[in-house]
């Protein structure tokens, strides 16, 4: 196992590097970088990228449309399994068909897979609408997140078809096979985290916010699991291995939900998250330690490194109880806002009972790793229902609030209804099949002949229970195809402001970047001193101790884009009115200017000459509509606002004309007028003393003394 201290060192050294370079940046390669990415995410991936939109939202929508294919089959697996441990000959008919039906392995891996992969696709969607959110913009190439998205279910796909040829059988796959599939997956994710990186950069001075820090980590660290497990796999390094696994099944999972949990409790509350420590614990604590769930058993391990993993999961007990107190305490402040909202009430129930699934999982999870596996059962359940009820419920969050952002629509359908029966019938099915596996413990242990004999009634109860979570699920996927094709438009901003409305700061110091790190807003009205008003939604009010009080300070001052200024300020003092500007830009007479006819304009007319990436900035600016043009309404909308804030007048063409004449005319008099130093000496002193006296200067002294004092005027 000493190989995996030193992937544990690599991997420690990976994070800190990265972290490092996404908050100090990579100085004058940033822009070389960023032009490449955006090469890798629009041109290599050739045609196949033109056959998805580049509307705003449209890859986390695709990412969680497909996760709900994803969802609706893995809990009609479950159910199936579930009901086959009560009745192993109930699918046996299906033999009439070509089914050949195995003691149960092959539909809890099929479930397995399938629930897998619904909770990455659907929370990886939702932490992509969080990221696009908070910095304002849209994905830096949202065609290739959808193009990702259907890459990612087809390899899924064809992963299960290769272990159904090889009888279910994943272990037969091949080793050079796992670490080539392994291999695919690192290159989607790599994909899909340059995305995601490109799209960060458009945050400018703002910090990196609490879902985007758990969404890059996660697609980090997942990164690094793909590729460790192939080199793994091929060079037979299991210590290697056993930490790809523990990132897999418990990293990316956890830094996912709690993404997507912070951003619905936080906006549907109107709250910023309440503790930022809870938060850096949270976040710091999860990736050095080992989740409770899904652990194996370490039998090539000597006691050291036994007690060495033993240590990581009890300390990994620690960053989910502080993001699960987190979470609570931040939906506190506004809890009806919670009830009222169906993806609130799933975010909040997944924190609820996040905590008591883990520990569950450490106490069983501890025994099938350093003990005598007895309980390899019991943690077999805690691992499944933590997938299905708090993996689930965390999905229903993200399909029931940030998918209707994505989509641009309210939400339809029976999302409520389905979000207290997964929890409902999740934890009940839980508890269920948790009282019929330690009773055939316990059986077992007292040396009872036949242990199973009477334990059918948690088996047929549990499955009943189970049906609910099916249910939930397919109400869910229901209530995502309304939204889609029914929904009523949602009018909402374009994610400049901040979702909080209430934020009271206690005596003492702060600062900005602090309050921004909090989920401040720009838009953020601030209250000096007491306010006794209640604020039920709009800017976050923050209650600011007096001492930071500044009379001379009336207004905070509208920062607009020095580009767009300067160009401001060309067209009002050429006298150009902006619907000829638009004419003169507009070279294909479309009616609309893009990028390309933009930047022309900017560098024809001599106001900037931009790259491609900041001319994409400008334009976002004022396209309003999201179509990635600009049209006149847009422009002028954009141009009048910046007069006015900044008071500059615009001067009529006539006047202008008349200006420029009277400018030229002047200079051409003081050429006229001003002799040169030539023409000076050949001038008599009289005539030097006439010149310096027009010219209000003194007459007195030499002719090199006149000559000279006349051409330094």
């Amino acid at each position: 196992m000493s190989e995996a201290f030193t992937t544990a060192i690599i991997l420690l050294g990976t994070l800190l590097l990265f972290t490092h370079y996404i908050q100090k940046g990579f100085g004058g390669m940033s822009n070389p970088l960023r032009q490449f990415g955006m090469f890798l995410l629009t041109k290599a991936a050739g045609p196949a990228a033109d056959m998805f939109q580049e509307k705003e939202g449209s890859g986390a929508r695709t990412w969680m449309q497909t996760g709900v294919f994803w969802l609706i089959l893995a809990g009609i697996g479950g159910f199936l399994s579930a009901w086959h441990n009560y009745d192993p000959a109930a699918l046996d008919s299906l033999s009439n068909i070509g089914w050949s039906y195995d003691d149960g392995s092959a539909l809890a891996y099929f479930s397995e897979v399938a629930m897998t992969t619904a909770l990455f696709a659907i929370l990886l969607g939702g932490a992509l609408v969080a990221h696009s959110r908070t910095i304002g913009s849209g994905l830096a190439s949202e065609a290739n997140a959808s193009l990702m998205a259907l890459v990612w279910t087809v390899q899924t796909l064809i992963g299960l078809v290769l272990c159904t040829l090889d009888y279910w059988d994943f272990i037969t796959y091949g080793e050079a096979q796992m670490a080539l599939y392994g291999l695919v997956s690192a290159l989607l994710v790599m994909s899909l985290l340059v995305n995601s990186l490109i799209t960060l950069g458009n945050r400018g001075e703002s910090p990196v916010s609490v879902p985007s820090w758990f969404m890059i980590l996660g697609l980090v660290v997942l990164l690094f699991s793909r590729v460790s497990n192939a080199l793994g796999e091929s060079l037979g390094w299991t210590g290697t291995v056993w930490i790809a696994d523990i990132i897999a099944s418990g990293w990316v999972p956890l830094a996912l939900m709690f993404a997507v949990g912070y951003h619905v409790l936080s906006h549907v509350s109107e709250q910023p998250i309440w503790s930022g420590s809870l938060t850096k614990a949270s976040m710091f604590l999860l990736f050095v330690t080992v989740p409770p769930f899904f652990l194996s058993e370490s039998t090539n391990a000597d006691a050291f490194t036994q007690s060495i993993g033993a240590i990581l999961v009890t300390v990994g007990l620690m960053p989910i109880l502080a993001a699960s107190a987190n979470m609570i305490a931040t939906m506190r402040g506004n809890a009806s806002a919670v009830v009222n909202s169906p993806g609130a009430t799933a975010a909040a129930g997944g924190a609820i009972l996040l905590p008591v699934f883990a520990l569950l999982g450490y106490f069983t999870g501890l025994n099938v790793m350093v003990g005598d596996g007895s309980m390899a059962n019991v943690a077999a359940v805690v691992n499944s229902s933590y997938f299905y009820v708090i993996g689930g419920v965390f999905a229903l969050a993200a399909l029931f609030h940030s998918y209707p952002l994505a989509a641009g629509k309210e939400l339809t359908g029976s999302a409520g209804a389905a979000s207290w029966l997964v929890i409902a019938g999740g934890l009940l099915s839980t508890i269920l099949f948790l009282m019929g596996e330690w009773t055939e413990n316990a059986l077992i242990e007292s040396e009872v002949e036949d242990p199973t004999i009477g334990l059918s009634g948690f088996a047929i109860t549990g499955a009943f229970a189970f049906y609910g979570v099916v249910i939930g699920y397919i109400l869910a996927g229901n209530s995502v195809i309304k939204t889609l094709l029914g929904g009523n438009t949602m009018v909402t901003s374009t994610g400049t402001t901040s979702d909080i409305s209430s934020y009271n700061l206690v005596e003492g110091t702060t600062s900005i970047r602090t309050l921004f790190g909090r989920g401040v807003g720009i838009d953020t009205t601030l209250i000096i001193g007491e306010s006794e008003e209640e604020v039920t939604g709009g800017s976050t009010v923050i209650e600011v101790s007096a001492d930071l009080h500044n009379d001379e300070v009336d207004e905070f001052p509208v920062n607009f884009d020095e580009d767009l200024v300067t160009l401001t300020k060309w067209l009002c003092g050429r006298g150009t009115t902006t619907a000829q500007f638009f004419a003169w830009a507009d070279i294909d007479n479309s009616g609309e200017i893009d990028m390309f006819e933009f930047a022309n304009a900017l560098r024809v007319g001599e106001i900037a000459d931009l790259p491609p990436w900041d001319v994409e900035k400008l334009v976002k600016v004022m396209d309003i509509n999201s179509d990635g043009n600009i049209n006149l309404p847009e422009l002028d909308i954009a141009l009048m606002a910046i007069r006015n804030a900044l008071g500059i007048e615009f001067i009529p063409y006539e006047e202008a004309e008349e200006a420029d004449a009277e400018e030229s005319a002047e200079e051409a008099a003081e050429e006229e007028s001003a002799p040169t130093e030539a023409e000076l000496k050949k001038m008599k002193k009289a005539e030097l003393v006439d010149v310096a006296k027009s010219m209000g200067l003194s007459h007195t002294g030499t002719k090199s003394d006149l000559i000279e004092r006349i051409t330094q005027a």
